[in-house]
């Protein structure tokens, strides 16, 4: 029985939230809840009109170094956390033939669940796509046609973005556990039941899967008494497992949750918490190379250039006064930092005010009365649990439940030859990527404050186009150079998750349960086959 059977709602508020305590305890055995650490304070940002006017070429703003925090609390003066997890299950699952809808150039699925759907993943001529936050169960469908090749009923709900490589597939499930499958066949490999919830999507590369779960140590009791303890502000580990056996390779302690994904570049491992610190790490031996507190908004996205990401400018004393900028920071010229990408200058431009970071505009939005709902029905009935560290994450992005926290993609930012492409909020900016000099921009349909969230998915690319899916339904292909939008397509149901696009197909899951495929007829539109568009999460073409 899936842990968040014993935590379903009782009649009254207090039935569950004790039910809610019980199970925590219980079922999901998570870490004591330790106080947190506030986020550093970072220099406010410039607010006159002329550095409104122009691109900021200032030195990076002083985010706080935090690497000696970051290795402190790996050391063996805490408990590390568990090495040992149970396996999850598996059984075949069928998708009825009824549930697919097929036209010219077109199909599209009803998944059973109804609930919101993430970016599915495209590998080998199949579409792999989670059933829904509220579902537990995954599928492969046929390119082209819809039909279904396999479908796994899980033993736990809210399957994740699949990462797929080597010919197996991995997902996290909202609800504890990670899968690795056969691509082909579904066949179970390994899984590992890691701890409640799981709030971000696996990433794969040189045969090893990088993911982030809530760790309770492996060592518990009062350090007066001689036992470790998880390490003050301390709530996630970091770990990396072998692809094809699921083998433990390393883990580290981090202050909260992944956002979106960790992301894999030339033997380095880049993740923005939930919180807003970046890290740096050596993917072979986990070792921590950087770690800043810029208080990031969106993952980062690595070229020669530097690390790019989205941050959040203002003081969280007045969370109804946001502000976001784009951040592009160039490599650290200093020898002795081994090429760090942390703190070797750079830009923040296009400053603008973003409510959809703001955790009480959010909760008011509709968006935000949905994931609640959401959660209600995954058994989070008295909101998100203490080991989800949701109230750090809400400081920093605006979001604090658990399906929200899920579905998180932000305003991360596409690397498109010698353009950075965003989108924030309520509109899509282009940037000359040397300089952040704004090269176009165009408005979304539709009122940002009231719906909740983003009116665009981050945007995709392909062949000689960007793609974008908004709230409205619409699948927008804009022409990169001028920013004009071209082509688009209409998907019929609202859309958060980003798309995908291969072989001239462009695949994407809506807020309301489907999976919509469109043929464009463009086979130079390819290449972009999961969430930040390859297994790595890279994030550029």
């Amino acid at each position: 029985m899936s842990p968040k059977v014993l935590r379903s709602v009782g009649v009254t508020a207090l039935v569950a939230m004790v039910l809610v305590a019980t199970a925590v305890i219980v079922a999901c055995q998570p870490s004591q809840r330790v106080k947190q650490a506030e986020p550093p304070s970072v220099k406010a940002a410039q607010k006159d009109e002329k550095a409104q006017a122009a691109p900021n070429h200032l030195e990076m703003p002083d985010g706080e170094d935090v690497l000696a925090q970051a290795l402190e609390m790996n050391t063996a003066k805490y408990a590390q956390p568990p090495t040992e997890w149970r396996s999850g299950h598996v059984s075949k699952a069928k998708l009825a033939s009824s549930s697919i809808k097929r036209s010219k150039g077109r199909f599209e699925v009803r998944l059973p669940s109804g609930a919101p759907i993430t970016t599915p993943t495209v590998y080998r001529k199949m579409v792999m796509v989670s059933g829904g936050f509220r579902s537990k169960q995954f599928y492969a469908l046929r390119v082209e046609t819809g039909e279904p090749v396999w479908g796994l009923q899980l033993d736990d709900d809210g399957p994740s973005t699949a990462a797929c490589a080597e010919r197996i597939c991995v997902w996290n499930t909202e609800s504890c556990t990670i899968f690795a499958v056969e691509a082909k066949t579904g066949k179970l490999l390994w899984s590992w039941w890691l701890g409640d919830p799981l709030m971000s999507a696996p990433t794969i590369d040189g045969g090893r899967v990088f993911t982030a779960y809530p760790a309770h140590a492996a060592s518990q009791g009062s350090s007066s008494k001689g036992a470790k303890v998880r390490p003050p502000g301390a709530s996630h580990a970091l770990v990396a497992l072998d692809l094809k056996t699921g083998a433990l390779l390393w883990q580290r302690w981090i202050d909260s949750d992944v956002m979106s994904a960790p992301v894999a570049v030339e033997g380095a491992l880049y993740v923005a918490s939930q919180a807003g610190t970046l890290y740096k790490l050596d993917q072979v031996t986990g070792k921590i190379l950087a770690a800043k507190a810029r208080r990031a908004t969106s993952a980062p996205v690595i070229d020669a250039s530097g690390v790019h990401y989205t941050r959040r400018l203002d003081d969280p004393a007045d969370a109804d006064v946001v502000e976001e900028g784009i951040v592009s920071e160039r490599p650290q010229t200093d020898d002795s930092d081994s090429g760090s990408y942390m703190g070797g200058g750079g830009y923040v431009t296009h400053k603008k005010a973003a409510p959809y970071l703001s955790p009480k505009v959010q909760k008011k939005s509709s968006y935000g009365k949905q994931s609640f709902s959401d959660d209600a029905a995954n058994g989070f009935g008295a909101g998100a649990p203490a080991a989800a560290n949701a109230s750090k994450a809400a400081r920093n992005i605006g979001q604090s439940s658990v399906s929200s926290l899920q579905a998180f993609q932000g305003s991360r930012i596409l690397r498109f030859g010698a353009l950075s492409v965003s989108t924030m909020g309520d509109e899509v900016v282009g940037l000359d990527a040397a300089t952040g000099k704004k090269s176009w921009s165009f408005k979304l349909a539709g009122d940002a404050k009231a719906a909740g969230g983003f009116l665009a998915a981050p945007p995709a690319a392909a062949g000689n186009r960007i793609i974008i899916g908004t709230l409205a339904g619409k699948i927008e292909t804009v022409e990169p150079k001028s920013g004009v939008r071209k082509k688009a397509y209409d998907a019929r149901h609202p859309i958060r998750s980003q798309p995908v696009i291969h072989d001239g197909w462009i695949y994407v899951g809506t807020t309301d349960g489907w999976l919509i495929a469109i043929d464009t007829g463009d086979t130079s539109l390819t290449g972009w086959s999961t969430w930040g568009k390859d297994a790595a999460r890279t994030g550029r073409l």
